[in-house]
């Protein structure tokens, strides 16, 4: 089974941890691999990106319900830790009303 890691994510909860893996394969299909809790594996194969997407954003809420949280995310397409990208000063922005100037 060959196929081109896109992205990794993994969840922890105490001393379990969950792996999700993204990979595209040869033929343009996508692989959604999980490993854990423990020895539980478990493989899913979609046509597309976005037929995986999906998927992928249920199981990641799933852990999150079930009390794991995100502690890595590896984007390999980029080739950065998405973890350690936002380190220091939070560039999210804050929401604000804009009021239309036409009332």
């Amino acid at each position: 089974m060959l196929a081109l890691v896109e992205t990794v994510w993994l969840f922890v909860r105490a001393g379990e941890s969950v792996r999700i893996i993204r990979a595209a394969t040869p033929e343009g299909r996508v692989r959604l691999l999980i490993y854990g809790p423990g020895n539980s594996e478990a493989t899913h194969e979609f046509p597309d990106q976005i037929s995986c997407a999906a998927p992928a954003s249920e199981i990641e809420g799933q852990l999150v319900a079930a009390g794991f949280a995100l502690d890595q995310l590896t984007d390999r397409r980029s080739g950065r830790d998405r973890r350690s990208a936002s380190r220091g000063a939070d560039r999210r922005r804050g929401f604000r009303l804009v009021k239309d100037s036409s009332e």
